[in-house]
């Protein structure tokens, strides 16, 4: 009988230990133990961090504006040489009017696939502070399907900022940068980008 309870008990004990080494190497191990985070918010998806890479410009008739916010800052030349005086920024315009949508469509039907539509474009924009210009270096238009359809290279200079549009918006995006940039430098507290003071 002692016999049994103790083949039970070594049976019970290595089941255990067993279970929790199993358990154990389940559980994944980082490649840097020392890359961790403790964060109250669920990680986001990749959509929603898309998302949160734009700020908004404005939105009209045409459409919505918006602006990468990691590639607003000052324009390098090839030499790696920062210009202060060119400030870039990519902006997304996501095409509402109706009227607009229709043109599009069919400026690029024979490059669409099946039920595909065009629904955005990104603009390269550079803006000359000095002269208040801007240029689009590049625009490239994407489908429903965030398929690239057409790449086109502007190869016009800088032109005066229109009055009332979303590069005049766009502009005073790029004015507050600049200022802020600047206060940073002179070593004062950096305020947030595009706060509200």
């Amino acid at each position: 009988m002692k016999n049994i309870i103790l083949l039970l008990l070594c049976s019970f004990l290595m089941t255990i230990h067993i279970s929790a080494f199993a358990a154990r190497q389940a559980e994944p191990i980082p490649e840097n133990p020392m890359d961790w985070h403790i964060s109250s918010s669920p990680e986001l998806s990749e959509a929603e961090k898309e998302a949160a890479r734009w700020s908004l410009i404005l939105e009209n008739d045409l459409g919505i504006y918006a602006y990468d916010m990691s590639t607003l800052g000052y324009v390098t030349d090839k030499k790696g040489t920062v210009d202060t005086n060119l400030v870039g920024a990519t902006v997304k315009t996501l095409f509402t009017d109706k009227k607009v949508l229709k043109s599009v469509q069919e400026q690029y039907a024979s490059k669409l696939n099946g039920k595909e539509k065009v629904q955005y474009c990104l603009l390269d924009m550079q803006y000359n502070m000095a002269d208040r210009t801007y240029t689009v270096k590049e625009m490239q238009v994407f489908t429903n399907k965030n398929r690239l359809i057409e790449t086109k290279k502007n190869k016009t200079g800088f032109v005066p900022i229109p009055e009332k549009t979303f590069a005049e918006a766009m502009f005073e995006i790029c004015q507050q940068f600049v200022t802020e940039t600047a206060a940073a430098g002179a070593g004062e507290e950096k305020p947030a980008l595009l706060s509200n003071n």
